[in-house]
């Protein structure tokens, strides 16, 4: 008996022993301590914009993207400080990036930090290149995994207007609300103000001051009918009016609140630049020089309040756990669409297969308030689709890849028959050549080694004489980044997209189709027909002019799976000129009003070819919004 105490207690020893190194191993949280080589050290990562992509140069980040560069310093136990020493993502995203993820990653020891929301691939590639540093300090990375407290905090605020949104639109409502002596709180999901504005520069604004002291007279008139009879009357009248009587006087008061426009050879559109800048300074400037007024980044809008049938508010989400709740006597919604939820895509639009260039945290949030709130969805609610084409699945956006569209070049549906006079998609892109992707959804763009070697070494200018490319520049906005040679980029993207099963090659056509998985003729004969039609100078299918019928003669041949691009969507909320929310008996639910691309009522279809139109609506409507809730407000 006295052995087997003995044995307890050699054992229970040993237990406390493990216990007790294994305590003095975790730190107050209970997590495992961490050992670092103290010292400084560097860390390298793309973010947004990945090596050797070529978008970012239109956002004024530089021509030739280099990797984001971190200053990681060490002790034994912790890391000391974070330093963002370089970082070429797109002005406005990297600054509220810069701001919060170095400062979190310190405070909580930790790289399950949460990131910006709205500048989703910043943050990440800030984290990366932490977590690459981490890993030079000998310490692998996957142990700094502990969970960032959450907020309980609960805030309260009461105003006059609350705003749902902080771009173009939920911006131009803050401003004029402001201007008519109201207090606003705004509410922005994201880390940043700006939206889809920031990304975007045409504004349609016909008639200005501006306009005309460039010598240019374009009526409100002359535009509405044009915009009318170019939608066939399927957008509605009232709201068509009122946004272009707005148009001028808007570009006008944005010049007297510092934005410079330089005006495109339309005379009605205004180039704003691209960049948060701009927006930003109507904040720092106008909007939130009065203390009252109050903006609230990463705050989601989750909920309206409805009392007595009237709007008198909304409950919010923040980033960090917390909520918040804003009462006031009117509401405007301007969260940008539903381009970032593939749920409504598919319950709206049909189908999720696009590739989404605008931004992802535009995911209907206000779409899914107004309805609950009883509102009545618009009868022209479509995806807004891009000039240029895209792959679902393969990033062909910050490439060239997504040129391949915009020149002429043979495209088939998935049955393998030709759609479409391919020329539209260059010299009609935003119209008639969007309609006819989205009509058809995939399709495949199909080119010889000669075309190839053309766009590899010359750019699409390669197909033309220099009188037709000086035609496509000056009439239909042929865009200079879409000539340039691709040069390597070729090489790799085609590469990247076979081994993504997004492209194909084959020594002949009829190996092409069978690679592509296509059983019967009709790839090979509609390719065949083509053919005829190219050496005969005409396109007796669909009247593509002769300078686009590009031949297919050199092997081997190519097929590039392609699916549309889309900046975001287009309608939602059925809204009246006032821009008030409207019931399902087309009545104004009392307090609420939607602007920008939460609002349906603009657009008919297909979109406009009158560059600016989104933009203009976008501004205008939120004005519009933004006036008549302090009117709806009284004194």
């Amino acid at each position: 008996m006295k052995n087997f105490f003995k044995g307890v207690s050699i054992t229970l020893l040993f237990l406390l022993c493990v216990m007790a190194c294994t305590t003095s191993a975790l730190d107050k949280q209970g997590a495992p301590q961490i050992r670092y080589q103290s010292g400084v050290y560097r860390g390298y990562a793309y973010g947004k914009w990945a090596e050797k992509s070529v978008e970012g140069f239109r956002f004024d980040s530089p021509r030739n993207i280099k990797p984001i560069e971190v200053e990681v310093e060490f002790d034994e136990s912790s890391i000391k400080s974070v330093k963002v020493l370089s970082c070429d993502d797109t002005p406005g995203f990297v600054e509220p990036v810069v701001n919060k993820i170095p400062d979190d990653i310190v405070k909580y020891q930790t790289l399950n930090v949460d990131i910006v929301t709205g500048c989703t691939l910043t943050s990440i590639g800030v984290i990366n290149a932490v977590s690459n540093a981490v890993r030079e300090a000998g310490t692998d990375p996957a142990l700094l995994n502990r969970a960032v407290p959450r907020s309980t905090e609960h805030r309260s605020y009461t105003t006059d207007i609350v705003i749902v949104g902080a771009g173009g639109s939920g911006t131009a409502a803050a401003l004029s609300a402001v201007e008519a002596g109201k207090n606003v709180v705004i509410l922005e999901k994201t880390g940043k103000v700006g939206g889809m504005s920031a990304l975007s520069t045409g504004f349609l604004g016909v008639g200005s001051d501006f306009a005309k002291s460039k010598g240019y007279n374009h009526t409100e008139s002359e535009l509405y009918s044009v915009l009318m009879e170019y939608n066939q009357w399927t957008a509605d009248s009232l709201i068509v009016k009122a946004i272009v009587e707005k148009a001028g006087s808007t570009a006008d008061w944005f010049i007297q609140h510092g934005y410079e426009f330089r005006l495109n050879p339309n005379g009605m559109t205004h180039d704003t630049g691209k960049g948060t800048a701009k927006i930003q300074y109507l904040y720092d400037t106008y909007i939130l020089r009065n203390p009252n007024n109050v903006l609230l980044l990463e705050t989601a809008a989750k909920e309206l309040i409805i009392e007595d049938g009237k709007i008198v508010g909304v409950k919010g989400q923040c980033r960090d756990g917390g909520t918040v709740e804003v009462r006031g006597k009117a509401l405007v919604i301007a969260t940008g669409g539903f381009g970032g939820s593939r749920e409504m895509l598919r319950e709206y639009t049909g189908t999720d297969r696009y590739w989404l260039s605008g931004l992802s945290a535009s995911s209907g949030d206000g779409l899914t308030m107004a309805l609950a709130a009883g509102a009545r969805l618009g009868d022209q609610i479509a995806p807004h689709v891009t000039e240029f084409a895209a792959n679902a699945d393969v990033n062909f956006n910050d490439y060239y890849f997504k040129y391949l569209n915009y020149t002429g070049l043979l495209m088939l549906n998935t049955q393998g028959y030709r759609f479409m006079n391919e020329e539209y998609c260059l010299t009609q892109p935003l119209a008639k050549g969007a309609s006819a992707i989205r009509q058809t959804g995939s399709f495949y763009v199909v080119f010889d080694q000669n075309s190839y070697d053309i766009i590899k070494q010359e750019g699409f200018k390669g197909f033309f004489d220099q009188q037709t490319v000086n035609n496509l520049i000056r009439n239909h906005d042929w865009r200079s980044r879409a000539l340039d040679p691709f040069g390597e980029l070729m090489d790799i993207e085609m590469d990247r997209a076979m081994k993504a099963g997004a492209a194909w090659k084959a020594d002949s056509i009829s190996e092409l189709a069978r690679t592509i998985g296509f059983s019967g003729d009709v790839f090979v004969n509609e390719v065949n027909r083509y053919q005829r039609m190219v050496r005969q100078g005409q396109d007796t299918d669909f009247n593509k002019a002769p300078i686009f019928l590009i031949p297919l003669d050199q092997g081997p041949y190519y097929a590039v799976r392609m699916e549309p691009a889309i900046f975001g969507t287009l309608g939602g909320i059925r809204v009246d000129q006032f821009m008030r929310v409207l019931d399902a008996g087309l009545k104004p639910i009392p307090g609420l009003y939607a602007a920008g691309q939460d609002a349906s009522g603009m657009f008919g279809y297909p979109y406009y070819e009158t560059a600016g139109s989104t933009q203009g609506f976008a501004y205008n409507s939120g004005r519009i919004a933004g006036e008549n809730a302090s009117l709806y407000t009284g004194n």
